[in-house]
């Protein structure tokens, strides 16, 4: 079963950000990490950092 996400992450001109489907900002976040973590917290998922592998 497939959820749909009513949250995408976004990089703007302030920094990262979470935003609705209807292309409202949400949030502002510091990191993409802080992002990632709370998108999770938003959708209702469980959030396992240890899961999480930075790219740079």
């Amino acid at each position: 079963m497939v959820q749909t996400r009513k949250y995408t992450i976004g990089c703007s001109g302030s920094g990262w950000g979470i935003w609705d489907n209807e292309g409202k900002k949400v949030m502002w976040c510091r990191s993409h990490y802080d992002a990632v973590e709370n998108l999770y917290h938003l959708m209702g998922w469980n959030w396992n950092p240890s899961k999480y592998r930075r790219n740079y």
